[in-house]
């Protein structure tokens, strides 16, 4: 994979990734003229081949144009599995379609390792200049019409954001048989996407004690960078004297842990076990991090690496 490629993809998931809430967002404006969906023939790992529009068999269909090496098509694929989970009894289809695969990157064995059951067919290229793909993940709605009824954005907030507006326009389309869309959204984070598992260390055996998992920086730079940013530079904690200079994230975890509990109670910073520490400039943020838990929901700690002045202690959504 070429350094220059990568380090797109890398870019546009920093741009772009951000973590799941519980906003309700507008059903998505569509063009005034939809554009046509072409049709294709290509063939499934198996050797099979199959054409569109006969795939779509008259109903919507959800496609995605996927490299199998860029993050962010990660990101949202699982969310494109619960949707083919929901919408399937309706007829629509979720299929994804390989493209600019390169030899490290085997799209069908990743896809059977996340154990989805999408459809996929490969080699997709010659295919895109016909639905006019400008950046990748590329996902379309098809109505049963072959019009294109929704492009993801350039630069969503979330992979949860255009799962939802996926839903919307489905809906749309589906009319009396909508789906209800959910009201929440399980994190990225949460979701396992990007996390290797040999880095996983037990620290006994107790689930909550074991450390946690790495998070790329991809994943969680942009929301600590925006969780800093409303940190006041003056902010401080009345009655919590400097602690001195913090070296180092166990430092940190270790003075959080001790607020917490003189905060919130023993028990209560208990359960935010294991923990994270993060450092951005002068500044290290820690924070929870329970198993299924999104970035920032639990209890959260501001302080200074070289005066050790405590600047925020908070509480978030349990």
């Amino acid at each position: 994979m070429s350094s220059r490629r990568t380090l797109f993809c890398s870019l546009a998931l920093i741009a772009q990734l951000a973590l799941a809430d519980d906003r309700v967002y507008e059903a998505p404006a569509h063009p005034p003229d939809y554009l046509f969906a072409p049709a294709f023939t290509l063939k499934t790992p198996s050797g099979e081949t199959q054409s569109f529009p006969a795939l779509a068999g008259g109903k919507p269909m959800v496609l995605m144009f996927w490299p199998a090496w860029c993050p962010y098509s990660d990101t949202l694929q699982p969310y494109l599995q619960d949707i083919q989970n929901d919408y399937r009894d309706r007829g629509v289809r979720v299929q994804m379609v390989s493209v600019r695969r390169d030899a490290d990157h085997d799209p069908a064995r990743l896809l059977r390792e996340r154990r989805y059951d999408l459809p996929l067919l490969l080699d997709g290229d010659a295919v895109m200049p016909g639905y006019r793909v400008e950046y990748t993940p590329w996902v379309v709605v098809i109505d049963g019409e072959r019009n294109i009824r929704y492009r993801r954005p350039p630069k969503p907030v979330s992979p949860v954001m255009t799962a939802q507006e996926i839903r919307l326009t489905l809906n749309e389309i589906l009319g009396t048989q909508a789906v209800p869309v959910p009201e929440s959204y399980p994190s990225p984070e949460s979701r396992g996407w990007h996390l290797d598992m040999a880095s996983f260390t037990p620290v006994d055996s107790d689930p909550r004690k074991q450390a946690p998992l790495p998070l790329p920086q991809v994943l969680w730079a942009p929301w600590v960078e925006h969780y800093l940013a409303g940190v006041a530079p003056d902010e401080t904690v009345p009655g919590l004297a400097p602690r001195g200079p913090v070296p180092d994230g166990k430092t940190a975890i270790a003075i959080a842990r001790e607020i917490w509990s003189a905060k919130y109670g023993l028990a209560a910073t208990e359960r935010e076990a294991p923990y994270r520490a993060y450092r951005q400039d002068n500044q290290w943020l820690v924070m929870g991090a329970p198993p299924q838990r999104a970035l920032g929901e639990g209890m959260i700690l501001v302080i200074e690496q070289d005066s050790g002045r405590v600047q925020r202690v908070a509480k978030g959504r349990p």
